[in-house]
């Protein structure tokens, strides 16, 4: 288990799990830098970013462009990108982490689980 304090960019369309994550990451002494709340504002965003986050919190199902795009794109930009995959629809887990993801979560994700999660990216 790490104690590193990581940057964390969270993507996703619920502005309520914003805040939650914001507060559990808190707690754990890591860093929301940004927030996006659809795929092509996560990769307009990620882009300009610099330094990039260590940690991106990706949800799937958004508008204008869902997870799976908006994470080839960012991979694109930086093939060391760590992307935290979180959906509802557990269908795409391998697809997802076919396609780069670090970790996957299913929604409702846990707190534990998505402490997990955010941990095992950084590891990776």
């Amino acid at each position: 288990m790490t104690n590193a304090m990581a940057t964390i960019f969270i993507v996703d369309d619920e502005v309520i799990l914003h805040r939650l994550y914001k507060d559990v990451f808190a707690i754990k002494g890591h860093q929301v830098v940004a927030d996006a709340y659809d795929g092509e504002e996560a990769v307009r965003i990620y882009k300009e970013m610099d330094p990039k986050p260590d940690v991106i919190i990706l949800d799937h199902r958004m508008p204008n462009k869902d997870g799976l795009d908006a994470m080839r794109e960012i991979l694109q930009i930086n093939p060391d990108a760590k992307i935290v995959f979180i959906s509802a629809d557990a269908k795409i887990k391998d697809k997802a982490l076919d396609q780069g993801a670090a970790s996957f979560g299913l929604k409702p994700v846990t707190i534990r689980h998505m402490l997990e999660l955010v941990d095992a990216a950084i590891a990776s």
